[in-house]
């Protein structure tokens, strides 16, 4: 089980990370604390070049690094996917499945490539937008198999729109996301501050149903506070634990993503609720470990 950071490509020159890490090395000082790996946020205007020189640091520094597309609200959505070879959908994303095939040879360790389904709004049929979403990673996960065998796809769990939002995100509950993991063959992403929004907005059931946890290959881990997620885990709204146990359960050996900004961090004390953070992730998979040798 790897923990893992969320870093953006360009990390050097942002306000946010001087403030928060001030001269220090950013990336061996992650190492010293106990990370394993990195998930960088890409989306259209992301610069293949920026993002190769983004992965060779990482990955020199000893961060094994996946990769995170953002897309809704664009083409480049799976909403608008088709297999044409100019679809503007699939040439960004197999832009970033080839790149993350660089990760995984430069690494030597399989890269994750975590995605979003299908976002339209309230014009777009439900069942439009989910065949959409099947489409896209169905063809993702051919690609991967076939190009970039190294690369894992996995499809997230989406936090529902607010109730006076008219869009709609394909994702947002656990039996349609284990409909598209199923009908797609690729794994699910668990971010469990949407697990979190989605049961407090609208009821649901903050534990997925069994039959989903053997499909769940990567995590987004996050507190929330304040009416927000993506928050360090120094509140203790969100049993994360809890979760990574449960999947710990049903044999997940993936990356658990401390999904936080570094403005949030600087909201919560600064460097100490990064530290505070990793180190209860670490004590986490410690204690797992712990007691699954003592089984």
């Amino acid at each position: 089980m790897l923990i893992g950071l969320k870093l953006e490509v360009g990390f050097g020159k942002d306000h946010a990370y001087r403030q928060l890490y001030g001269e220090r090395e950013v990336l061996p000082f992650l190492r010293d604390l106990g990370f394993d790996a990195v998930e960088t946020p890409v989306g259209p205007e992301t610069e293949p070049d920026a993002l190769s020189e983004h992965i060779a640091r990482c990955v020199g520094a000893g961060l094994k690094v996946s990769l995170h597309p953002y897309s809704e609200g664009s083409l480049f959505n799976p909403l608008y996917f088709s297999r044409d070879v100019d679809n503007p959908c699939r040439k960004l994303h197999e832009r970033f499945f080839s790149l993350a095939a660089d990760a995984a040879q430069q690494q030597e360790y399989p890269a994750v490539v975590n995605i979003h389904g299908a976002a339209g709004t309230s014009d777009d049929t439900r069942r439009h937008l989910v065949d959409q979403t099947i489409a896209f990673f169905t063809w993702a996960g051919e690609w991967c198999r076939e190009d970039a065998p190294e690369v894992g796809v996995t499809v997230e769990l989406q936090i529902s729109p607010n109730p006076d939002e008219a869009g709609r995100r394909v994702g947002d509950r656990y039996e349609e996301l284990l409909d598209v993991a199923l009908r797609s063959g690729v794994g699910a992403c668990w971010d469990f501050g949407h697990a979190y929004w989605n049961t407090y907005r609208y009821g649901r059931s903050l534990l997925p149903p069994e039959a989903l946890l053997p499909h769940i290959r990567h995590v987004h881990c996050h507190d929330v506070h304040g009416g927000e997620d993506h928050q360090p885990l120094v509140y203790g709204e969100v049993p994360w634990c809890k979760f990574i146990r449960l999947l710990a359960d049903y044999g997940f050996d993936g990356r658990v993503i401390l999904e936080v900004p570094p403005g949030q961090f600087l909201r919560a004390g600064g460097l100490q609720s990064l530290t505070d953070s990793v180190t209860a992730l670490k004590d986490c998979r410690r204690d797992i470990l712990r007691d699954r040798s003592e089984r």
